[in-house]
């Protein structure tokens, strides 16, 4: 994963072009010319990421909105075995910059992505839907508007990416390291969100794609 990082991280080229060059170790080609590390796409055309999911809330508080096995799955709507240094440094591959969860005068806000659920029902449709039609605003019990997520970014300490660390990929109580926050300047208490229970999870097909969508510049 660091040859991965470093190659990005010199080459500063645009995605199109970087999947026609000689990709450093980690990175594999599909046949559609789609980009795979482990279990996470970069869908090229499409300029978004994809990765597998499970629910793991079926009601209750949320505090992080996709975990890691080892973070708060008590507090988790879903939970990933991806890996968050990977998500991040894919996200930089499609000119996503990181910065502060919210606009500063002097920094500029770190880009929005959208979040997309693709799962299947009970007869094997296929559907698509905003990550949001899960999760409860509590001050109106309806699903939570759909304003993006901050992709603010995580550090590297003693060696260990700290949103790995501790458990992170996406958070709505801004508390703790992680690839991606809330831009709500409320998020820092812990009780806006909840499962949302008027939208049904999957249940014959429990795994799920998360798609992450850099938002147009």
């Amino acid at each position: 994963m660091k040859n991965i990082i470093l190659f990005i991280a010199a080459t500063c080229i645009s995605l199109s072009a970087f999947a026609q060059q000689k990709l450093p170790p980690g990175i594999k080609k599909l046949e559609n010319g789609d980009l795979q590390v482990d279990d996470i796409i970069l869908r090229v055309k499409q300029r978004e990421l994809a990765f597998p999911a499970k629910f793991e809330l079926q009601e209750g508080a949320l505090e992080v909105i996709i975990s890691k096995p080892d973070g708060r799955l008590h507090e988790t709507l879903l939970v990933t075995k991806s890996s968050a240094l990977q998500i991040q440094t894919l996200l930089y591959l499609l000119d996503a910059n990181n910065g502060p969860r919210l606009k500063a005068q002097f920094e500029k806000q770190g880009d929005i992505v959208d979040i997309d659920i693709e799962w299947k029902d009970d007869e094997g449709k296929s559907h698509r839907d905003p990550i949001e039609s899960w999760i409860a605003c509590n001050k109106t019990g309806k699903p939570m508007p759909r304003i993006g997520w901050v992709f603010v970014g995580s550090t590297i300490q003693n060696g260990v990416f700290q949103a790995d660390a501790e458990g992170n990929i996406v958070i709505n109580w801004s508390v703790g390291a992680t690839v991606l926050d809330s831009p709500d300047p409320d998020s820092e208490d812990d009780t806006l969100h909840s499962v949302y229970i008027g939208k049904k999870q999957p249940v014959k097909y429990p795994d799920v794609t998360i798609v992450i969508v850099p938002r147009k510049k």
